[in-house]
């Protein structure tokens, strides 16, 4: 048998995208048919064949070494999935710079506020992925990419295809320990430097005080077991300071409920319910409910004190005749509507008088002269008489529907409980009482246009 000379030998990488061939030869006078070379090799390698390369091979004499001929699409790697959060997760308390140099430590946005039906995170699923080919043309699958799982905890759910957490409730989301939750109290030690003001959407507990020049804002119920310096709080829910408030004359209280504190001094204080105090001093309180000045000292002394239905005190006023003004039976909010409507009035009334005389004066001296200056300015003169005039009718009829509201009201009464004092003014509806002499153990009330005085 006459011995073969010549021979194609074909290999494919493990991985399947390289392709290799090795022309054996053992006379190198031989020449090798292109044609034959290609056909042999297409019989095998399907993909990324590169012919020129053995071509060369040929025309080079290039024999019985390997030489890669074919280069396959090698897959690319899924991109691992990610949870993305919908809110700041890393929030760091850095106080801000003010254009002037100045650093403001209040305005930290320390807290992430959520509402119900909030979408608190998304899963990413893995992307970028693509098959490969060999060069036998068989596809080569991509690496999957890792698709992450949720942790998550309270007022948290998951929708329906699994991809979204929502907020259950409203609250404040973070993360404990990569678990996601919506807490519906927030809890902080103090509201100072450390945290800057704080605007949350649900409750809120202080466990020592909120310091002056401070804002603390809830659409729940806030408990301090500290006191108030100087500082604004608002709630839609309750307020309760468990050592008290000391305003400074700037700090102010909001709240849509009820208020309760051990003292009150220096403040202004407006809530929609009821106010309780030991003691109420120098302040300038609204309630559309009543006031009640409790415990051993039940003190109620300078300042306004307006409620809707009843004040209780103890003690109301001092030996010092300290000026005190007690308004009950009416809304606090009308009645204060009300005062600012008749200041109103009464400048529209007098800008009023000052224009019709000027418009006198203007019409006796166009009389004699036809000044075009003069015109204009009777022009211009009368129709700020006419824009005031209906500025009047408008606040009359305001005023009138709030008097209609204000003598619908149920009647309110002042009850001590102790001593009132001389200095102290007394205000039920449109009926007004001054203290003269020492009184104790009586309640105040209004009958038939006048204030009378009973029994405790």
């Amino acid at each position: 048998m006459k011995e073969k000379l010549s021979n194609i030998f074909i290999e494919v990488s493990r991985t399947g995208l390289e392709g290799y061939i090795t022309l054996i030869c053992k006379d190198t006078n031989l020449n090798f048919d292109y044609d034959e070379v290609i056909s042999t090799v297409k019989e095998k390698i399907k993909i990324g064949l590169k012919d020129s390369i053995i071509r060369d091979m040929i025309d080079s004499k290039i024999y019985n070494e390997r030489v890669c001929i074919a280069e396959g699409t090698p897959p690319v790697e899924e991109r691992d999935g990610y949870i993305k959060y919908y809110f700041d997760e890393n929030k760091k308390v850095t106080p801000k710079l003010k254009k002037d140099g100045t650093v403001d430590y209040k305005d930290l946005d320390l807290v992430n506020n959520v509402n119900k039906g909030d979408i608190l995170a998304e899963i990413v699923l893995p992307s970028g992925g693509k098959d490969g080919r060999s060069v036998t043309g068989e596809n080569i699958p991509c690496k999957k990419g890792k698709i992450p799982s949720f942790k998550y905890g309270k007022n948290v759910k998951k929708t329906e295809n699994g991809l979204y957490l929502v907020s259950a409730d409203r609250g404040q989301v973070k993360l404990i320990n990569d678990r996601l939750v919506v807490a519906n109290i927030l809890e902080v030690s103090s509201i100072d430097n450390s945290t800057g003001n704080i605007e949350f959407n649900g409750s809120v507990k202080v466990n020592e005080n909120v310091m002056n020049g401070f804002q603390l804002k809830a659409e729940g119920d806030i408990e301090i077991f500290g006191v108030v310096e100087g500082a604004n709080i608002e709630s839609l829910g309750d307020i309760l300071i468990r050592k008290g408030v000391q305003g400074y004359n700037t700090g102010k209280i909001f709240s849509k409920g009820n208020v309760v504190a051990k003292f009150i001094e220096n403040s202004f204080i407006s809530c929609r319910r009821d106010l309780t105090a030991e003691a109420i001093m120098h302040s300038e309180v609204i309630c559309n409910g009543t006031v009640n000045a409790i415990g051993k000292k039940g003190l109620l002394v300078g300042g306004i004190c307006r409620a809707r239905k009843e004040i209780k005190a103890k003690t109301i006023g001092s030996r010092m005749a300290t000026s005190t003004v007690l308004e009950v039976g009416v809304e606090p909010e009308n009645k204060i509507k009300c005062e600012k409507l008749e200041e109103e009035i009464l400048t529209i009334r007098k800008n009023l008088s000052k224009i019709e005389k000027s418009l006198i004066v203007l019409e006796n001296i166009l009389k004699s002269n036809e000044s075009e200056e003069k015109k204009n300015l009777y022009i211009k003169l009368k129709g700020i008489k006419k824009t005031l005039k209906t500025n009047l009718d408008k606040s009359n009829k305001e005023l009138n529907l709030i008097k209609n509201e204000i003598s619908n009201v149920s009647r309110g009464q002042i009850k001590v409980e102790d001593i009132i004092y001389p200095g102290v003014k007394i205000v039920i509806r449109d009926s007004v009482m001054f203290i003269r002499d020492e009184m104790s153990n009586c309640t105040f009330y209004e009958d038939e246009g006048e204030i009378k005085i009973g029994p405790y």
